[in-house]
Formats: C-alpha cells, sequence, structure tokens
C-alpha cells in the first residue's frame, strides 16, 4: 500500500474533493522529501566518497532533472483527478491486495 494512495483514501473518506484529497497527499510528501534529499547530500559529501572528479555536473543535471519531472508529473496528476474518478484504481488495488493475501495465506508466495 502507498503512502499517497492512504491519504488520498483517507481524505476521500474525510469528505476532500479528488484534487484536495491527492493534493493534500504530495504535500505531505513534502517534508519527508526534502529529509531524505538532505540525508542523502550528508551522506554522499560528508561520509561517502563524495561524487567522483568529473560527476559533479551530471549530479547536478540528474537532480534538476528528478525536480522537475516530480513537478509535472504531480501537475499532470492533479489535472487527471480533476475530470476523472480513482474507480479504477481502487479496482485495481483491491484486486492486488486480495490476491497479495490469497498467495499468503495458502502459501502461495
Amino acid at each position: 500500500m502507498s503512502r499517497s494512495g492512504v491519504t488520498i483514501t483517507a481524505g476521500r473518506f474525510l469528505g476532500f474533493g479528488r484534487e484536495a484529497a491527492t493534493r493534500v497527499a504530495f504535500l505531505m510528501s513534502i517534508p519527508i522529501t526534502a529529509g531524505a534529499a538532505v540525508y542523502e547530500t550528508y551522506d554522499v559529501f560528508l561520509r561517502g566518497d563524495g561524487i567522483p572528479p568529473g560527476f559533479a555536473s551530471a549530479f547536478a543535471w540528474g537532480m534538476v532533472s528528478a525536480a522537475v519531472s516530480g513537478v509535472l508529473a504531480i501537475a499532470l496528476l492533479l489535472r487527471f483527478v480533476r475530470t476523472h474518478t480513482f474507480r479504477p484504481f481502487v479496482v485495481y488495488r483491491l484486486a492486488v491486495g486480495t490476491a497479495v493475501v490469497v498467495a499468503f495465506t495458502t502459501g502461495l508466495a
């Protein structure tokens, strides 16, 4: 189960609209994402070997492209949920969840 899926589901149960529930889920991810970035930066530069010589530019552009693609993905998802229902995703999650429970309880997994 994904953190954002649970957050969106809880928001919908609390009466939030699709877009509002999705927006809250992504806003809640900001502190953990920022914390992970700070931790990894600390790990790379202070505890690790740092960035190999000649790779600083690639590292910086990788961070920029990850940020841009993340913001674009969120914007597209918010636009999508304004006009589409979560029903297919709910059906998918219920089917996969049921399959996982059956697999573990019958010893198939």
